[in-house]
C-alpha cells in the first residue's frame, strides 16, 4: 500500500485498452461511462454488502461485485470478453494483505454458477445463436471480496475488451469505475485485529481477572450465612446442652464466623482470655482466606493500562516508520496508524476499569463478612459471662 502504485494488472488493462483506444480513435471514458465503442461492448457493476449497494465498505465483512457485459457483435459467429476487475492506488486486488477474493461465480443466462478458480480477469465467451452471424447477449460476473486493508478513496474499475478469435485484435472496449471507502468497522473481532499483538497480553489480563474474580464470588457467598439466626440457634443449644452442643452448631454450619466462634468455644474451660486469643488468631486466618486472590485482581487493574500504553507507543512508532517509508506525511497513513495504535489503551484502561470495580465489589463483601465476625464474636464473648463460663474450669 503507501504511495501510489499501479498493479501490474492495471498495468495490462491500460497497455490493452490503450492498444484499443488507439485503433478506434477515441480513449476510454472514467466513471460509469462506457468507452467511445459503446455499441460493440458495455460494462457497468455494483458493490453490494449485507445485501445493500453501497460505496462504503466495511473491513473484514465479504462484499459482492457484480459486472454486466453486455455485447453487440455483427457479422461475427464467436468472441471472447476480458473482464478485468482492478483497484489501484491504495488497495492492491492482487495482494491477499489488502483484498482476498472469496469467490468468482458467471452467469450466462442460466444463474451464477461457481468458478474453480476465483480470478480477477475471467475470460466470457459469446456465441452467436445457431444458424445466425452476429452477436447480441449480456452476461455477469460476480466477485466475493473481504477488504482486509482500509481505504478512504479506492478506485474499483471493472474493465472488458472484446476479441474475436483466432485474431487477437480488440473490437471493442468498455470501462466503469466507482470510488469506495473501505472503512473499519467497530466490532469486538475487528478493534482486536486493529490492535495487534499487544491485544494478546491484554486478553490473558482480562481472563485471568475475571477467573479470579468469580471464584471470589463463589467462595464469598458460600462464606456468607446469616449470622442472626445462626447466632440464636449457638445460643439455645448452649443453654441447652453447654459448649459441646454450641460447638456441634458450629461443626454443622458453613463459613469463617461458625469456624472462628468454633476456635472460642473449644478454649472456654481455660478462661475467657484464652476465647479472645483464640478468636482473634482464628478471625486473622479466615480473613486472610477471603482475601486471598484478591492481589492478582488488583495486579491486573495496575497491569492492564501500562500493556496499553505499550501497544499505542509501539503503534506510534510503526505508524512513523510507514510515514518514513511513504516519503511524505499521508493523512490517510497517520490517522490510520494512530487509531490502532490508540485501541491497546482503550483496551487496557477498559480492563482496568472492570478489575477495579470487581476487586471495589469483592473487597465490600468482605468487609461485611469480617465485620460478621467481629459482631458475633463480641456476642459469644458476652453470652459466656452471662452464662458464667468466663473462669476458667478448676481442675
Amino acid at each position: 500500500m503507501g504511495g501510489r502504485k499501479v498493479l501490474t494488472i492495471a498495468a495490462v488493462s491500460a497497455l490493452l485498452f490503450g492498444m484499443a483506444s488507439a485503433q478506434t480513435g477515441a480513449p476510454a471514458q472514467g466513471g460509469a461511462a462506457q468507452s467511445a465503442d459503446t455499441a460493440k461492448v458495455q460494462v457497468s457493476f455494483v458493490v453490494t454488502q449485507d445485501g445493500k449497494e453501497t460505496a462504503i465498505l466495511e473491513k473484514g465483512k465479504l462484499a459482492e461485485v457484480v459486472a454486466t457485459v453486455k455485447v453487440n457483435l455483427p457479422g461475427v459467429k464467436n468472441a471472447n470478453v476480458q473482464v478485468i476487475a482492478d483497484i489501484a492506488d491504495q488497495l492492491n486486488i492482487e495482494n491477499e494483505a489488502d483484498v482476498k477474493v472469496k469467490g468468482l461465480y458467471i452467469d450466462n443466462g442460466s444463474g451464477f454458477s461457481l468458478q474453480p478458480t476465483s480470478s480477477v480477469r475471467p475470460r466470457l465467451g459469446f456465441l452467436a445463436p445457431e444458424g445466425q452471424t452476429g452477436i447480441t447477449g449480456t452476461q455477469r460476473v460476480k466477485w466475493v471480496l473481504d477488504f482486509v486493508n482500509v481505504a478512504p478513496r479506492a478506485p474499483f474499475s471493472v474493465n472488458a475488451a472484446a476479441v474475436i478469435p483466432p485474431s487477437n485484435e480488440i473490437v471493442g472496449q468498455a470501462r466503469a469505475e466507482q470510488i469506495l471507502k473501505v472503512v473499519s468497522s467497530l466490532t469486538v473481532q475487528q478493534l482486536w485485529i486493529d490492535g495487534g499483538m499487544f491485544m494478546w497480553p491484554l486478553g490473558f489480563c482480562l481472563i485471568i481477572g475475571i477467573a479470579f474474580a468469580l471464584e471470589r464470588m463463589f467462595t464469598l457467598t458460600f462464606a456468607q450465612i446469616n449470622t442472626e439466626k445462626f447466632f440464636a440457634r449457638l445460643a439455645a443449644a448452649m443453654k441447652e446442652g453447654g459448649v459441646e452442643k454450641a460447638i456441634e452448631i458450629c461443626n454443622g454450619t458453613r463459613g469463617p464466623v461458625a469456624a472462628v466462634l468454633r476456635e472460642g468455644l473449644l478454649r472456654v474451660k481455660q478462661g475467657i482470655d484464652h476465647v479472645e486469643k483464640a478468636i482473634a488468631s482464628a478471625g486473622a486466618v479466615e480473613a486472610s482466606f477471603l482475601q486471598r486472590g484478591m492481589i492478582v485482581i488488583a495486579s491486573v487493574t495496575v497491569i492492564a493500562p501500562f500493556f496499553g500504553f505499550l501497544g499505542t507507543v509501539w503503534g506510534m512508532v510503526i505508524a512513523f516508520k510507514a510515514i518514513a517509508e511513504a516519503g511524505d506525511v499521508n493523512p490517510t497513513i497517520v490517522a490510520s496508524g494512530i487509531s490502532q495504535a490508540l485501541i491497546t489503551t482503550v483496551g487496557g484502561l477498559i480492563i482496568a476499569i472492570i478489575s477495579q470495580s470487581l476487586y471495589n465489589f469483592l473487597l465490600s463483601r468482605i468487609n461485611r463478612i469480617v465485620i460478621d465476625m467481629e459482631e458475633t464474636s463480641t456476642k459469644l464473648v458476652d453470652l459466656l459471662i452471662e452464662e458464667g463460663m468466663d473462669k476458667p474450669a478448676s481442675s
